[in-house]
């Protein structure tokens, strides 16, 4: 909805147990969400966004597994889906999620903790080429600046 909120469902034939009136959303069917909605398909169409997340989701996963090798005791595995991208550190490592995730917020890159071992990337359907590099750019930086604290 780009900022609207908007509700919609969908399901398969095979798990399609409900009948009209048994399952609202506030937002949906409403004339104003539903405009915003659409606007936001076609820019996605049309703008190829998608091509973007997964062409960058890819270049996340890469660079990441390559930190992987370079702090095999620190980084040991990287997952993701799209553009959403984790970072497992060892559970044998001292540092932990949260340390990660101040210090590249302090360096200028918002991420999230999924639990005391998981540095979450969730970055915005336009993220750049440019902007994955610096990004993994300054996760080596704090590794390595934890590493070595």
């Amino acid at each position: 909805g780009g900022g609207i909120p908007i509700g919609a469902m969908l399901c398969k034939d095979f798990c399609n147990v409900f009948t009209p009136g048994d399952h609202a959303s506030t937002y949906g069917g409403n004339p104003l969400a539903c405009a915003a909605g659409l606007a936001v398909a076609k820019a996605i169409e049309e703008e190829k966004l998608l091509d973007n997340v997964i062409a960058r989701g890819k270049q996340f996963r890469e660079l990441a597994n390559r930190l992987s090798i370079k702090y095999p005791d620190v980084i040991t595995g990287v997952r993701g889906w799209g553009l959403l991208t984790g970072v497992q550190l060892s559970e044998s490592s001292p540092i932990t999620a949260s340390e990660v995730t101040a210090g590249l917020m302090s360096a200028g890159v918002l991420v999230v903790p999924a639990g005391p071992k998981v540095v979450r990337f969730i970055p915005p359907l336009i993220v750049t080429e440019d902007e994955v590099n610096q990004a993994m750019n300054k996760l080596d930086s704090v590794i390595n600046s934890l590493i070595n604290k």
